[in-house]
């Protein structure tokens, strides 16, 4: 729903601009609606180069993360693995631990009965054995045997109850042991359930982010195209425009020979010349507009003919598109930059129905001095050099005034 409400929104946008060029009246109101539409267009783009990085960062981390998910899913297999070879250490323990005491009773069980049957007999056997002795080596003998078997019961019954403890304290270790990786397993568990849950939030966030750069993009190709439509009615219009002019610039004409019928073939003359709507003329259109601007349209104008070099900034043995500007402009002490992309920038915006002699018009990639009458003087190519041409014969991007 939310990307439903975002797309209609967004064609609404595109609609209102639509409509807002449609209704322009004049290239400076079509102007400055590209311009802004540009602006837009320039931003979309940046929010795209933002978002993509977000997502490759985004991207970057979804990794690093299944790395670590990786790491801790075989620690706790290890883990379990070792749980369960405890619980057969356990068993065993168990085992040996029954053993031991069955023993212990058992050993004590004979202890009981020839305790008992020493009480109720008395020293009486003992005594008897030791009279029945043959000799005095005889007599210690056995009197030695009577204590060793003694000795012997009391050190076998210890040694089942050691055996016995040890047996005790290793199952206690033992399970000491296991709570401490059953513990351990619950720890990485919980780590693997976190890491799973931000894998997943990471997921989706990537997943917005895809959208919002599907939004973008789309955003960015309805502007590029209002622009394209901006771009082409103005020009529609600066030749209507210069239509209009030169009518105007004829019946002028028209009316200046009635008033004067002497002169009347050499204005007319002057006229066609002026207004032949030539791409090329032969001779420099009458310029208009300020005193300065139209100085440096003249100054311009001197070096029609003359080469176009690339990275060259000499009026006589070459230039190119912006050197040439750059030179014609420092002839009138007026400092501009050197490329066109920097002039295009720089001075101020003036609008297509404001240009005046000696502005400089900017194309994709070039630039050109504006003289009147609807033509330039420009560093043109290799091929052709230093020429006049029609202010609109492309797409005119900005138009910039430094004096």
């Amino acid at each position: 729903m939310k990307k439903l409400i975002s797309t209609v929104i967004m064609m609404c946008c595109v609609a209102i601009l639509f409509t807002d060029t449609v209704n322009a009246t004049s290239s400076s109101e079509i102007k400055k609606q590209k311009e802004q539409t540009e602006k837009k267009l320039n931003s979309i783009k940046n929010n795209i180069d933002s978002l993509e990085k977000k997502k490759e960062n985004m991207s970057a981390q979804i990794s690093e993360k299944n790395n670590q998910l990786v790491d801790i899913l075989v620690v706790i297999q290890v883990l379990e693995d070792d749980m369960a070879n405890k619980e057969i250490e356990i068993a065993q323990a168990q085992e040996d631990y029954d053993e031991a005491k069955a023993k212990e009773e058992e050993q004590y069980e004979a202890m009981k009965k020839r305790i008992k049957y020493m009480y109720e007999n008395g020293n009486t056997m003992y005594i008897e054995a030791l009279l029945d002795a043959n000799s005095l080596s005889d007599l210690l003998n056995k009197a030695e045997y009577v204590n060793e078997i003694y000795k012997y019961d009391r050190q076998l019954l210890t040694d089942f109850q050691e055996t016995k403890q040890q047996v005790a304290d290793l199952q206690v270790e033992l399970e000491h042991q296991k709570e401490e990786m059953v513990a351990l397993e619950a720890d990485y568990k919980e780590q693997q359930a976190n890491l799973e849950a931000t894998i997943s939030s990471m997921k989706a966030q990537v997943a917005d982010f895809e959208s919002e750069l599907t939004k973008a993009k789309s955003q960015a190709k309805s502007y590029q195209e209002t622009i394209n439509k901006q771009a082409e009615q103005i020009k529609k219009l600066a030749a209507e425009e210069k239509k209009a002019a030169e009518e105007a610039a004829k019946k002028a004409a028209e009316e200046r020979n009635k008033k004067n019928s002497t002169k009347s073939a050499n204005a007319s003359s002057k006229d066609t010349q002026t207004n032949s709507g030539s791409n090329e003329p032969a001779t420099p259109p009458s310029s208009s507009g300020s005193g300065t601007g139209a100085s440096i349209a003249a100054y311009a104008c001197k070096f029609v003919g003359n080469p176009y070099v690339l990275g060259g900034t000499s009026l006589t043995e070459g230039a190119d598109c912006s050197g040439f500007t750059q030179s014609v402009y420092a002839n009138f002490g007026i400092s501009i930059p050197r490329t066109s992309g920097e002039q295009a920038s720089g001075g101020s915006s003036v609008s297509f129905s404001d240009i005046q002699a000696g502005d400089i018009v900017c194309y994709a990639g070039h630039v050109a001095i504006y003289i009147g009458n609807g033509q330039i003087v420009h560093a043109s190519t290799p091929a052709t050099g230093i020429k006049y041409g029609n202010v609109t014969y492309r797409t005119i991007l900005s138009i910039r005034r430094y004096y």
